[in-house]
């Protein structure tokens, strides 16, 4: 073998799920964590503190620049592909390559997100990078709700502790024993006042709770079911007497 023949060694990512990952060389220097590990440790198999499918991405897309990356440089069309997906998978793929300090990955998932979310609103802001709670209705219908929003409703802080439920939980939505119709109503007004402390009835939520009845006594048992706080149930048995009174 010609003594200036260099062999390139083959790396080993385990990844927090159990699983393992090769990485070139060439490819594993954009994993700026990984590198000083390497230096560090002189070991070939480094453990690393992200899930295996954004782990298995993040070498995809190493693997493919491993020749060399430019920050700021116009996407490919293997870049665009590469990166479409949905927001809250890209957020997954920024915390992921943040971990390992990926300095291309993170350039490009955040000025994405940032551009798709200029125009939006804080609440739309957070649900789109998945920063939200999942929910099930009994009939089967999916909501989101944003953390602060959450808060609002003691049921639903008690089933995230009890069950270890975290943000972006879409593959384990808490499921509750409420109808959808009521259901969006009482999340609607949580998402309204979830920085209000205390809350006083204004014409936006005289609007909300503009309705007959039998509806109202859906909403008033569900609030109640969930234990929502902050005046909300106060507020249906005022519209009701409204009601009865008109």
């Amino acid at each position: 073998m010609n003594s200036s023949t260099r062999i390139c060694t083959n790396y080993m990512l385990q990844s927090t799920d159990g699983k393992s990952t090769w990485i070139s060389e060439s490819a594993v220097k954009h994993l700026e964590n990984v590198m000083h590990a390497i230096k560090t440790t002189r070991h070939t198999t480094i453990p690393v503190n992200v899930a295996d499918a954004e782990l298995k991405q993040i070498v995809r897309f190493c693997e493919h620049h491993k020749d060399g990356y430019t920050l700021y440089q116009p996407l490919t069309q293997w870049d665009r592909q590469f990166f479409s997906m949905e927001d809250s998978k890209m957020m997954d793929l920024l915390m992921a390559a943040t971990e390992l300090f990926v300095a291309p990955i993170m350039n490009i998932c955040f000025q994405t997100l940032t551009n798709k979310t200029r125009n939006m609103s804080t609440e739309d802001k957070l649900k789109a990078c998945g920063l939200c709670y999942s929910i099930l209705s009994k009939d089967g219908q999916q909501f989101e709700l944003t953390e602060n929003a959450a808060k609002l409703s003691g049921f639903i802080s008690a089933y995230k502790s009890t069950n270890g439920i975290y943000l972006n939980n879409k593959a384990n939505p808490i499921l509750l024993d409420v109808m959808a119709a009521p259901l969006s109503i009482i999340l609607k007004w949580c998402e309204q006042h979830k920085m209000e402390k205390p809350v006083v009835m204004t014409s936006w939520d005289k609007e909300l709770l503009t309705m007959g009845m039998p509806e109202l006594t859906q909403v008033l048992c569900a609030a109640n079911a969930l234990d929502v706080k902050g005046g909300l149930v106060n507020m249906i048995i005022e519209m009701m007497g409204q009601a009865v009174s008109s």
